[in-house]
C-alpha cells in the first residue's frame, strides 16, 4: 500500500533537549508504509540540525540549523519489504505533495563511506540509516502559505522521519503589482519587492521568483529614466559578516537575472547587501523574522 502524505507536509531534523517533549502515535500529516510498527515523539519548538550532504574528507554530515516544531517519528520496516521499495513509496508520495529536494543521496559511496553510517546519528539522532542500502531525502513543502521540511532516512530495519513545521511565511504566496511597487517608491524612496524566492541559506533564485522579477521589469521598464539600489536583507540567525555576505550576494543574483534574463541595462542597477543593520520588525520570533529576509529597491 502507497504511504500516504497530505500537501500540508512539514519537515526537518532537530538538535538539542526540547520543550514539552510528548509521546506521539504519528503525524497527522503522514501515513506509515503498510505493516510498519512505532510512533515517536513530537517538541513544541526546538533548533533541528538538517543534514544537507556529507564531508567524505571529514567523515561527517553537514548541516543546517533551523527551527520550528518537530516531530520525530521511526517505524520499523515489514520484514519482506526492501529499503528501496519503502523508500520509494515515502518519495513518491512527497513528490506528489510538492516536495522540493533539499539534498538527496543513496547508500554507502553516496550518503557516507561504508564506515561512517553513524554520521546521521551523530549528526541529529536519526537513527535508521544502519545498512549499505540506506537511502535519505531532505526538502521543504509549502502549506497554508508556511514552510515546512521534512527529513526521510529508510535503512535494514526502519525509516526514521522528522517534520518540522515552521512560521516562516511562502513569500511566493504574497502578490504584488506594479502600482503598489510604484507607489511605494514614490512616497518612501524605497519599496519592499515580495515574491522574490531563494533556495535555503543560498543566493540561488527559485522559478517562482519570475513573476516578481517581470513586475520589476514593467516597473524598470515604464520609468526608463529610474536607476535603483536592490538592497538584501536577512535576519539575525547567524553571524553578521555571513548574513551581510548572504543578502549581497543574493542582491547580486536579482541584478543578474533582471540583466540576463529581462534585459535591463547593468548601468540601472546597483547591488548592496546590509545583512540584519535594517530590520522591518522584531527578531524575537520567526514571523518577524521571516518578515526582515527581503529584497528591496531604493531610488538613486
Amino acid at each position: 500500500m502507497r504511504t500516504l502524505i497530505c500537501s500540508a507536509l512539514a519537515s526537518i531534523a532537530l538538535t538539542s533537549t526540547a520543550l514539552a517533549q510528548q509521546d506521539v502515535e504519528g503525524h497527522p500529516l503522514i501515513t506509515p508504509y503498510e505493516g510498519s510498527q512505532g510512533g515517536g515523539e513530537f517538541w513544541s519548538f526546538d533548533e533541528y540540525r538538517m543534514i544537507v550532504g556529507f564531508d567524505f574528507d571529514a567523515r561527517s554530515a553537514v548541516t543546517e540549523t533551523i527551527q520550528g516544531r518537530v516531530t520525530r517519528l521511526y517505524y520499523e520496516s515489514p520484514d519482506e519489504r526492501s529499503e528501496f521499495e519503502i523508500f520509494t513509496n515515502y518519495r513518491e508520495a512527497l513528490d506528489a505533495a510538492g516536495f522540493q529536494e533539499i539534498w538527496a543521496c543513496a547508500g554507502d559511496g553516496d550518503c557516507t563511506t561504508g564506515s561512517s553510517r553513524n554520521a546521521f546519528t551523530q549528526a541529529n539522532g536519526m537513527r535508521a540509516y544502519n545498512g549499505p542500502n540506506s537511502r535519505y531525502a531532505v526538502g521543504r513543502l509549502t502549506y497554508e502559505d508556511r514552510i515546512a521540511y521534512i527529513a526521510v532516512v529508510t535503512g535494514r530495519h526502519g525509516t526514521s522521519i522528522d517534520i518540522i513545521e515552521t512560521d516562516e511565511m511562502d513569500r511566493g504566496m504574497v502578490s504584488i503589482s506594479l502600482d503598489s511597487l510604484a507607489d511605494g517608491l514614490d512616497a518612501n524612496g524605497r519599496v519592499r519587492v515580495d515574491g522574490l524566492l531563494f533556495a535555503h541559506d543560498s543566493d540561488e533564485l527559485l522559478p517562482d521568483s519570475s513573476a516578481s522579477l517581470e513586475i520589476l521589469r514593467d516597473l524598470l521598464g515604464s520609468r526608463p529614466e529610474l536607476e535603483v539600489y536592490v538592497v538584501g536583507h536577512t535576519d539575525m540567525t547567524g553571524s553578521l559578516e555571513y548574513n551581510l555576505d548572504l543578502s549581497r550576494r543574493r542582491a547580486a543574483s536579482v541584478v543578474r537575472a533582471l540583466v540576463e534574463d529581462y534585459a535591463i541595462p547593468a548601468r540601472r542597477l546597483d547591488a548592496h547587501g546590509i545583512g540584519p543593520l535594517a530590520p522591518e520588525t522584531s527578531n524575537e520570533g520567526e514571523e518577524g523574522r521571516a518578515l526582515n529576509r527581503r529584497v528591496e529597491i531604493v531610488a538613486r
